[in-house]
Parts: C-alpha cells; structure tokens; sequence
C-alpha cells in the first residue's frame, strides 16, 4: 500500500504492470474523495461492523462487486475490474512481493501498527483519505501503481468493515461457518440420468453422514444442497447460479456434469468457487483450476482404449466406433483414434438404439468394435458379436455401460472367442466387498470418492478456509488413498483424480502399463 519510488508517467506505469498482480493494483483498501463522509465514516470505524456491511466489503476487496466510482493511477483512469485488492494484497490481506514492488499488508492489526519504517494510520478516516489520493501516514502520497479511489459512503464503510476482519478466523470463504460448511451438487433427478443422479445423491449423502458422526471437519459439520440439473443446458446454468449466489456454498462436489455451460464457468470463477471431484465424464481435458473431475475425460480413454486394443486385436483391418447420441462425442473419438489407430481405418457412426446398433454390425467390414453406447445397447452388440466371426473384438468404456455379465462373477462362456476389453476407473479388488461397481453401483461408489476427496482437501486446508489455500491442498493430493489400493491425484496441471489404468480383459482385471 505505501509502494513510493521513481515516478514514471502513469500510462506506462498501468502498460507496464496490466496482466499482472501489481498492475491490477493494489487497490487494497479504499479510497474517498467526499469531504462530508469523513466524520461519520471515524465514527464507524472505531464499531463493530455488522456481517452484512463485512460481506459487501469482502465482495469488493476481492472483485466480485465493482466499484460505483472511477478508479485512477495518477491521472490515468483505469478500468475497475483492474482494482481488485486481492490481486496485490493477496486473499488474505498478507501483501508480498510482484515485479520487484513490496506490497504490504493491508490487516487492521498492521495498518493500525507502527514500525521502524513508518507511523500507523490514525483512523479509518485516514486510511480513506490516503486511499482517496491525499497524504499517507508518512505524509507522503501513494505511487504508483497503487490506484486511487473515489468511493461512495457505503463503499467506504463495508471495505474498512473487512478490513477489520480480513486474515482473522472471521474471515472465512463463502460458506464456511463456525460449526458448518456449505456444499452444493447439481444433479439429474429427472429424465434419462435420474437413476444417476439418485445414486451420486446417496454416495455423497451416506459419506457426509458418516464423517458428520465422527466430528466433522475441525469440528464442522458438512452440510450438501441438491439442485436439480433438469432436462436443458440452462437448466444447469441456474442450478449453479443458485448454488452459488442463493444458497452460498463452499464448493461443488460429485455433481453429475459432463460438460460445464460456458455461463457457468463463469459464475464460479468469478466467485472462485472449486467444483471438486466433478462426476460425469467431459469431452476433452481441462485446465482450469477451479474444475476438477474424478475420471479423465472420454478423449484420454478413448486413447487408452485403443492403446489395449492394439496389442490384443486386429485393429488394422478396420475400427469401428459405435457411440450414443452425445453432442462433441464424435468429434472427442476422431481426436483420440487418429494418432492412436495408426494405419486402421476408422469409422464413427452414431447409434441412437440397438436396432441402430445392429444394422451397423451387419454392414462393418472392421474386425474390432468400440462400443460407447448404454448398458442394454452394448448386450446387444455384444451378442451379436459373440454370434459371428467377425466383428471378433469388443471394446468399451464401463462409464458408459458398466461391465460385462462375466467380469462380475467366476464364471464366463469359455465357448465364446469373442475378446472384450473394457476400460475402469479402479480394479475390482479395490472395492470394498459390501459394494457392487455392477450397473448403477459404479456411480454411488465413485460419489463416495468424491467425498472422501472432498473431505481430504478440506482437513489439509486448515481451519481458516480460504479459495488459495484449498486449492494448494487439492493439488497436495498425490497418491491419495481414499480406498486402499486406489490412488487419486491431483497437480495443477492434471485435473482428474483417477487414471483409467484397468482394462478387464476377459475375466480377469489386469492394471495397464
């Protein structure tokens, strides 16, 4: 906040530093010009403020509400999204360092502190009034590149309210509460998924009872509100929206979600809002850091697919590709079959029914099949395999139609010479003998990972919650067991938790290499 030093015009100030933490400036605390707020703004300053007036400030300091007024660096208006405090301060009004610039700590213990190198601020009408462009506490006023502001009376008050309570255990992320926190799922309880989503819902349910009866986390209680994905892409948008916005969680957790609208994403990022541990299966990887899934998306296991097929099958005469009617489905396999499938040659045609995928099957001349496609279409495509001699080779996805009849029990035909490669999430000797991953099962299974994840991320964070130090602990998580023999791992740069690295192949699940 009190950044002094060589003086450059202020547009090559706000080039030099755009795009950055110290050119988003430091606008860390507050700025008025009015010479009439500044006695009734000493008053308050000295009270306790009220959590509403706390929680408009927390909402400016860190960008989610924009400023009434105009912001500056000396006499070059800048764009108020550029004035985000947090960006400099940091989340938790601890400052640093950004492009050799100190940027200093903005807590009320701090500003209100003297040390050897300057005086304390008198009041919070003198923080306003340096914020405003006067003089500071050492009689100087602030360079460049921290921002001036001409702030309204309400905004003057709720940013000197947080700053009273910013980096204290008052100041906690959005939906963390003394004795509970606050998470959120979107999920299809309604259409073609409901069964999906009924079993997602009692995963998560059952794993939040359970770490409820032992105590909680640092002594909260998880606390999970459903919202309903409906049967249209906006349907989900205002799902999350009121998630987000009405119901104020925490995080998303294990919500059912393929592929996240692009209005969506960016309501969480601009509430910085963790979905965590995202069931449904996207199209493609992601790297954005506020989206995690537990499963890698259709592209990478299609590729992984192939990868097993090539060493088992007969590829090179021909890959037939029958998938489900999935918007960006098709386009997702020609990516991953058309580096991993060589020579073959590669058709992808869509299925909308077994009838659909029978007459495909009588008309391929490709010797092996990837059938992506649900459970009743793949038996049917899988009998008929098994009645000619060609197509001889099945592959398939188990998030797309569970396993075969005889991966879930010792026996299997062994008349039949059909060879059957299905891609998992885990190894069945990784599941606990009292659950199933047959059919629906998979789903409740994968929703209680995605809560022992959840809950994981949280113990590592600590009990002061914020969106920085969660997101660290979530990326900490490197060969996390949440089930014994079953690894989940997260970086910054893989955002699935699970690796397809089971193929069951025959009646046997064998680990890939």
């Amino acid at each position: 906040m009190d950044a002094h030093g060589g003086l450059q015009s202020p547009a090559t100030l706000y080039a030099a530093f755009t795009g950055n933490c110290a050119m988003r400036m430091a606008q860390a605390v507050l700025g008025v010009t009015a010479l009439s707020l500044l006695a009734t703004l000493t008053a308050y300053a000295e009270s306790m403020p009220d959590a509403q007036t706390v929680d408009r400030g927390r909402a400016l300091y860190h960008g989610l509400t924009a400023w009434e007024g105009p912001v500056h660096v000396g006499d070059t208006r800048i764009p108020s999204s550029a004035g985000v405090c947090a960006h400099c301060h940091g989340a938790r009004g601890q400052g640093g360092s950004e492009t050799g610039i100190k940027v200093p700590e903005v807590s009320w213990h701090q500003l209100m502190q003297s040390n050897a190198h300057r005086p304390a601020y008198r009041s919070g009408q003198h923080i306003l009034q340096t914020i405003g462009g006067t003089e500071g506490r050492d009689d100087k006023k602030l360079a460049p590149p921290m921002p001036t502001f001409a702030l309204t009376e309400s905004e003057g008050n709720a940013l000197l309210a947080y700053l009273q309570v910013v980096g204290t255990e008052a100041d906690q992320a959005q939906g963390i509460f003394p004795d509970h926190v606050t998470f959120g799922v979107v999920l299809p309880l309604q259409g073609a998924w409901r069964t999906h989503g009924e079993r997602i819902h009692a995963g998560l349910r059952d794993r939040f009872a359970a770490i409820n009866r032992a105590g909680g986390i640092y002594g909260r209680r998880l606390d999970l509100v459903v919202e309903d994905a409906g049967t249209r892409p906006h349907d989900v948008v205002q799902a999350v929206d009121r998630l987000v916005q009405q119901h104020r969680v925490f995080a998303l957790v294990g919500s059912f979600l393929p592929e996240l609208p692009a209005a969506s994403l960016q309501t969480i990022k601009r509430y910085h809002t963790p979905l965590v541990a995202t069931l449904g299966i996207p199209l493609r990887e992601t790297n954005d850091r506020n989206l995690t899934y537990l499963l890698p998306s259709i592209e990478r296991q299609v590729q992984q697919l192939v990868r097993e097929l090539r060493g088992r099958c007969d590829v090179d005469n021909g890959l037939h590709v029958l998938h489900a009617p999935v918007p960006g489905l098709a386009e997702a396999i020609q990516v991953a079959t058309v580096n991993a499938a060589s020579r073959a040659e590669v058709t992808v045609q869509v299925v909308l029914n077994p009838a659909d995928a029978l007459d495909a099957l009588r008309h391929t001349t490709s010797r092996t099949v990837i059938a992506l496609a649900p459970k009743e279409t793949v038996g049917v495509i899988r009998t008929q395999i098994q009645k000619k001699t060609s197509p001889t080779c099945l592959a398939t996805l188990a998030m797309f139609s569970g396993l075969p009849p005889s991966a879930l029990n010792d026996r299997s035909d062994t008349t039949v010479t059909t060879s059957e490669i299905v891609g998992l999430p885990m190894s069945s000797v990784a599941v606990p003998s009292e659950l199933t991953i047959e059919g629906e099962g998979l789903w409740t299974f994968l929703a209680d990972l995605s809560a022992r994840t959840l809950a994981e991320a949280l113990s590592r964070t600590g009990r002061l919650v914020d969106y920085e130090g969660f997101d660290r602990a979530l990326n900490s998580l490197q060969k996390f067991e949440p089930v014994n023999g079953l690894p989940i791992e997260f970086t910054p740069q893989q955002r699935h938790g699970l690796a397809v690295a089971h193929m069951w192949k025959g009646v046997l699940h064998e680990q890939a290499h």
